[in-house]
């Protein structure tokens, strides 16, 4: 949507119901009358401490390290990839973290049919090229 930090905060706190909109007025208040606007980090933090305990966080981050192409389809493990992802941004702080974590959790025989169609690739350009 393209929103900036502090709209990212009113718009998921436009969205929260009964309990949860209550939280967050106190969470609000208790950042003090002078505190400058809620940033998504600082609510996205203080959601999670309040709704998912640091052990469940933990758990799955464990889950995410653990994760393996095994018997899932490739869709169904990209699916739990990417949903265990968000519990360890900082093992996949960049897109090249991202994708080395993913092939790693892909069954050996993807890998090596992958690193097979790359070489294929590489030397269909180098033919190409030779003619250009």
């Amino acid at each position: 949507m393209h929103a900036t930090e502090k709209e990212a905060v009113e718009l998921a706190a436009f969205q929260l119901r009964d309990i949860a909109f209550l939280w967050y007025e106190g969470w609000e208040r208790s950042r003090g009358r002078d505190a400058p606007p809620a940033i998504w980090e600082n609510f996205s933090d203080a959601f999670l401490e309040q709704y998912l305990p640091w052990e469940i966080q933990q758990d799955r981050v464990d889950q995410f390290l653990a994760l393996k192409h095994g018997n899932l389809s490739v869709r169904e493990y990209s699916l739990y990839f990417d949903s265990l992802a968000r519990y360890a941004p900082s093992i996949v702080a960049t897109m090249r973290d991202r994708i080395h974590r993913f092939r790693a959790g892909l069954a050996p025989e993807l890998i090596e049919a992958y690193a097979t169609a790359t070489l294929q690739d590489s030397m269909d350009i180098s033919r190409i090229q030779a003619f250009t």
